[in-house]
């Protein structure tokens, strides 16, 4: 059938409507306007690809907006780049691609995007190494508790907020919540995952993210809670951050954001083991030791 860019303008209000996502917009247009003939694979029907193409040039947002397998960030210095986990099916034993989840052309481009020094390049492989923990290891244990996935899944979607807003924010101020509940989200979802009931968190109680660390420490004890505890006593007061600003420098509130992404993997990496990816970094050469969150 012809289609012309109305009928992707058309289209794209009532996918607007629907809440359909951007990223999946392209293809269900594509599914629409050809309908039994949507094809893709072999046999495809070369209008698919007109169509996707079409919409994706009419909606760069379509591109931009694919969540992959999770998003979350990596920093050098303070500038924040947001990374893109991908979709991986199978095993893996070749070298990681770290430039490529973090929309750069090239390996070139991303290290010297890392000022050429290799604590900062290491520190983006330990990056997508908590990313590839947390969002792997959510998935893992999808089919259990579904209360502590659904607490996982919002200090996900936290995170995303904070790798989508930092790379551009002028001010960071505002940033700072979603920052503090990666943290907060995360630890009761372990909490929660580990037997404890969700109506013990509501009220005051929920926000004392240092106590529901040493609680997760004392109940489900792991590697990383001497960690996880110190990046906890570097994050602001939430509730108070809300309503002044905390005065922090961008800087910091970049560390911040990178050391929240780590909670939140230490979180799952103590209940899906298989996900560690973190761990076979941290031993032998480089890109180990671990940088420092707060040198």
């Amino acid at each position: 059938m012809s289609w012309t860019v109305e009928d992707l303008r058309r289209l794209d209000a009532k996918f607007a409507k629907d809440g359909v996502h951007m990223h999946q917009r392209p293809f269900r247009a594509a599914v629409e306007l050809l309908g039994p003939g949507f094809r893709i694979g072999v046999g495809a029907n070369p209008e698919v690809k007109k169509i996707t193409d079409a919409y994706r040039a009419m909606l760069p947002e379509a591109q931009d907006s694919w969540p992959g397998m999770g998003i979350g960030l990596a920093v050098s210095m303070d500038r924040v780049r947001k990374m893109v986990l991908p979709v991986v099916f199978g095993s893996h034993n070749g070298p990681l691609d770290i430039a490529g989840p973090l929309a750069f052309d090239s390996p070139e481009d991303w290290w010297h995007w890392c000022r050429e020094d290799r604590a900062i390049a290491a520190e983006s492989y330990f990056a997508f190494a908590d990313l590839f923990d947390f969002a792997y290891g959510v998935d893992d244990v999808r089919d259990r508790e579904p209360q502590a996935q659904t607490l996982w899944r919002m200090a996900g979607s936290n995170l995303s907020d904070a790798a989508n807003a930092l790379p551009a924010a002028f001010g960071v101020d505002s940033l700072l919540q979603p920052i503090c509940m990666v943290a907060e989200l995360s630890l009761k979802a372990a909490l929660v995952f580990n037997g404890a009931d969700p109506n013990e968190f509501k009220g005051p109680k929920g926000h004392d993210v240092p106590g529901l660390a040493d609680r997760l420490s004392a109940e489900a004890p792991h590697r990383e809670d001497i960690k996880v505890a110190e990046i906890i006593r570097q994050l602001p007061p939430y509730v108070k951050s809300r309503y002044a600003p905390a005065g922090l420098t961008r800087l910091r509130v970049a560390r911040l954001a990178l050391a929240v992404q780590f909670v939140a993997a230490a979180t799952v990496r103590r209940f899906s083991r298989q996900r560690d990816l973190a761990s076979q970094m941290e031993t032998g050469g480089w890109p180990a030791p671990r940088p420092p969150f707060f040198p």
